[in-house]
């Protein structure tokens, strides 16, 4: 019974994936085509449904730590925690490589802080090269009373992710 109730569990939490994939490509995941280059492993441009059992496949491999073929709930709950760790890294990778302009796997003092600049420009209406009261205040008004500080990721987001 606690098998059959793992299984369910993992198909559930593997058809979500799938949804998931398909969210993301939605709303700009990790870029256009991203679920495509997930789950079109033979890369014909189309997801077979041999594709998508295989990626289940393998999940339920990956997760079944001892390979009894069934998930107990410490196997579950350490796949979780490793996939949460595996995109976490994903997600800080891609933050460092977008704010490494020139792909030298360095960021420069430019590079650091870039989205600095990028919002001083649009705070600064006229190109003047100041920013004055008038122009704080319409960025609050466009943007609401946090001036359109939305970061989702704390103190080392990138502004891609607003």
């Amino acid at each position: 019974m606690k098998k059959l109730a793992l299984a369910a569990i993992l198909a559930g939490t593997t058809t979500l994936g799938v949804a998931g994939f398909a969210a993301a490509e939605r709303h700009g995941g990790h870029g256009k085509g991203h679920m495509m280059e997930k789950l079109d492993t033979n890369g014909d441009g189309q997801i077979s449904r041999a594709e998508v059992d295989a990626l289940k496949a393998e999940r339920f491999s990956r997760a079944d730590a001892n390979g009894d073929g069934g998930l107990t709930m410490d196997e579950m709950e350490a796949f979780r925690e490793a996939e949460r760790e595996r995109r976490m890294e994903e997600r800080k990778q891609r933050r460092f490589e977008r704010r490494d302009a020139n792909g030298d796997g360095v960021i420069s003092a430019d590079e650091f802080d870039s989205r600095g600049d990028r919002m001083f420009d649009r705070v600064d209406a006229n190109e003047d090269g100041i920013i004055t009261e008038d122009e704080m205040k319409a960025m609050k008004k466009k943007h609401g009373k946090r001036g359109g500080h939305h970061h989702r990721g704390g103190p080392d987001s990138d502004s891609t992710e607003q």
